[in-house]
């Protein structure tokens, strides 16, 4: 194994230290996930660069007539000569290395999986968008305190009960990996939705409401 360390502004580096804490995950499988993800994108766009242009085909009209008289023995029949077409263009689309979407970051996963989550409100996803929904028209703003006590409370709020709270608001903050689909942003204790998912939530709003 090789060690490999990064800069990063301190910012960044302490909202990665506390996400590391809340969901418990292995820093070196995180970084080993980001590595693949920047080599897949760098080799993709390298292959894409350098790959060489298919030279066009001689028409046959154009050859010589001793070769007219043989084109019968040398020319393919059309359907084998199509087939040879095809196997030449997959032969050519072997060369790239396709780039999981998994691995992008922030492409708004959660946009797919938001009306999946409004239709099932014993989902754990769905009671914590209608604790925050909740918090929102009572509060005004949401803290990440207060949504915390609403989602662990099973006597007074058992709609919005989820076990291990924690972990599962975490996998609702962060877009790559295994996460569930990045839907909050934290701001100084302060809840909001994320930007990029914001439009595809409201048309499902009442749902969680």
């Amino acid at each position: 194994m090789k060690q490999i360390t990064f800069n990063l502004p301190d910012e960044l580096a302490n909202k990665f230290e506390l996400a590391m804490q809340l969901t418990c995950a292995n820093r070196d499988a995180i970084g080993e996930e980001f590595i693949r993800g920047y080599l897949a994108k760098a080799l993709q766009s390298a292959a894409d660069e350098f790959r060489v242009p298919e030279q066009p085909k001689p028409n046959p009209q154009n050859a010589a007539q001793p070769q007219q008289q043989n084109q019968t023995a040398q020319t393919p029949p059309p359907q084998r000569a199509d087939s040879a077409a095809r196997a030449q263009s997959q032969s050519a689309g072997q060369g790239r290395i396709p780039t999981p979407r998994s691995v992008l970051p922030d492409f708004g996963k959660a946009i797919n999986r938001i009306p999946r989550w409004a239709r099932n409100p014993q989902q754990n996803n769905h009671k914590i968008l209608r604790a925050f929904f909740e918090l929102k028209q009572e509060l005004g703003n949401v803290t990440i305190d207060a949504l915390r006590r609403r989602c662990s409370d099973p006597t007074g709020h058992p709609n919005t009960y989820v076990p291990h709270f924690d972990n599962n608001y975490s996998q609702m903050k962060f877009d790559n990996g295994n996460s569930h689909g990045k839907v909050f942003e934290e701001h100084d204790g302060y809840i909001t939705i994320w930007d990029r998912i914001s439009d595809t939530l409201q048309k499902y709003r009442d749902f969680f409401e």
